[in-house]
């Protein structure tokens, strides 16, 4: 019996021991198998519409490798493959792989071609202009500056009563208005009066121009200087003059002491050079020289400016414009070369080079389609003369090749070449 007892009291320390191991085993089975609500790190902000924290959700979204959704409110790192689940109508994403490929699309044939498909929508017809719609401007409008300059309105009117009056400051007024006449608002206001742009004009012509006085500019190469700035990258102010043009031509420079005056045409298609004086030598007769040769170079600026204007510009070709402007290349004193010069980039400028704007085919006159043969003749001596003229200069300068005269020559006799491949010679 007490054997008995004995073995009994020493299995209670194992039964107890066996019986805890059981309870912690079974404690830990149960807490592994059941699934528990990840808790997110402490630094992760989390976006809670909820009081149930199982319903948050980070703010910035957090990709793995498989697609998840994206909430509405949440924040896409960047470079993640996004996509729109078109069963649910939401938006996805996850880790892109540029590797990986698309399931859905493999089987399916690729092109890459461009179908240009169509369009069923008739063209829109083109708006109605109304009867009395102003006319459309393509240059805009001259803005007006903040503050007008009063010493221009001044001026502008001592130039329209003309050098008559002996207490007007008229080369003050002229030098003023000539450094502000390449402002386009003011250019603009220079040629908007008749009576400005004829007393500029017969100041330009004045085969009389009084000597200036030390240092100064003579008025005429004042008058067309003025002429030209106001007429330069100002097309508006170059359709004013168009518009008068013809009222210009046919108006009278007024004339002091009772001479005869002097019609604008008249002075305007005048010769350039004017005849030199016997006594060709001394000090004097090179003044008159070299103030010949800046009054030609200050008119065929003004001259360039004027004939963008394809009106002023047939005008002076059938008035024998061009004969003209060959004149100044005639004269072999150094002094005209600036002249020359500027005479050969206008000719190139206005009727041979397409990259300066020219209009080809309106000059040389020269043409084989001409039905009239002595008008053809007499074209293509009027363009020969224009040849001769150049290859001399040319010739002159035969160690620049990139001289002005080469160009010219070049197109003037291209131009020559196509037309006489044209025409028989028999009918020359």
């Amino acid at each position: 019996m007490a054997s008995r007892r004995s073995t009994r009291t020493s299995l209670l320390p194992f039964t107890i021991f066996m019986v805890v191991l059981g309870l912690v085993f079974f404690a830990s089975s149960a807490s592994a198998s059941s699934p528990s609500a990840p808790s997110p790190s402490a630094e992760v902000e989390l976006i809670c519409h909820t009081d149930n924290p199982s319903e948050c959700y980070p703010k910035i979204f957090q990709p793995t490798e498989e697609f998840q959704l994206v909430h509405d409110d949440q924040e896409l790192p960047p470079g993640l493959h996004v996509r729109l689940n078109i069963n649910t109508g939401k938006k996805e994403a996850k880790i892109n792989d540029p590797t990986e490929k698309n399931p859905e699309l493999e089987g399916l044939p690729v092109d890459r071609s461009i179908v240009v498909v169509d369009s069923d929508e008739a063209a829109p017809a083109e708006a109605q202009i109304p009867k009395d719609a102003p006319k459309y401007e393509p240059v805009g409008v001259v803005k007006q500056p903040k503050q007008e300059s009063g010493e221009f309105y001044t001026s502008l009117e001592y130039v329209k009563k003309g050098p008559h009056g002996s207490d007007l400051p008229m080369d003050e007024a002229l030098e003023f208005l000539e450094d502000i006449s390449h402002d386009i608002y003011y250019g603009l206001k220079i040629t908007e009066t008749f009576d400005t742009v004829k007393s500029l004009f017969c100041l330009m012509i004045d085969p009389k121009t009084p000597a200036p006085s030390e240092g100064a500019v003579p008025r005429d190469q004042q008058a067309a200087a003025i002429i030209s700035g106001a007429l330069q990258n100002n097309p508006t102010a170059l359709e004013e003059v168009t518009k008068v043009w013809p009222q210009l031509m046919d108006s009278s420079c007024r004339s002091l002491h009772k001479a005869p005056q002097l019609k604008i045409r008249d002075g305007f298609y005048a010769s350039f050079v004017r005849s030199s004086p016997e006594n060709g030598a001394g000090d004097a007769a090179k003044h008159d020289v070299l103030r010949a040769a800046n009054k030609a170079k200050a008119q065929v600026a003004a001259i360039k400016g004027l004939i963008k204007s394809p009106t002023i510009r047939d005008d002076f070709i059938a008035n024998k414009g061009m004969d003209r402007l060959l004149e100044v290349l005639a004269p072999e004193d150094a002094q005209w070369e600036t002249a020359q010069r500027k005479t050969g980039q206008l000719v190139l400028d206005s009727f041979l080079d397409e990259n300066m704007g020219a209009d080809v085919g309106v000059w040389p006159l020269f043409k084989a389609s001409e039905a009239d043969r002595s008008k053809r003749v007499a074209d293509r001596v009027s363009d020969e003369n224009w040849k001769v003229a150049v290859k001399a200069i040319m010739e002159k300068n035969k160690g620049d090749s990139s001289h002005w005269s080469r160009d010219l020559y070049e197109r003037l006799d291209a131009h020559e070449k196509a037309q006489l491949k044209m025409i028989g010679k028999d009918e020359l």
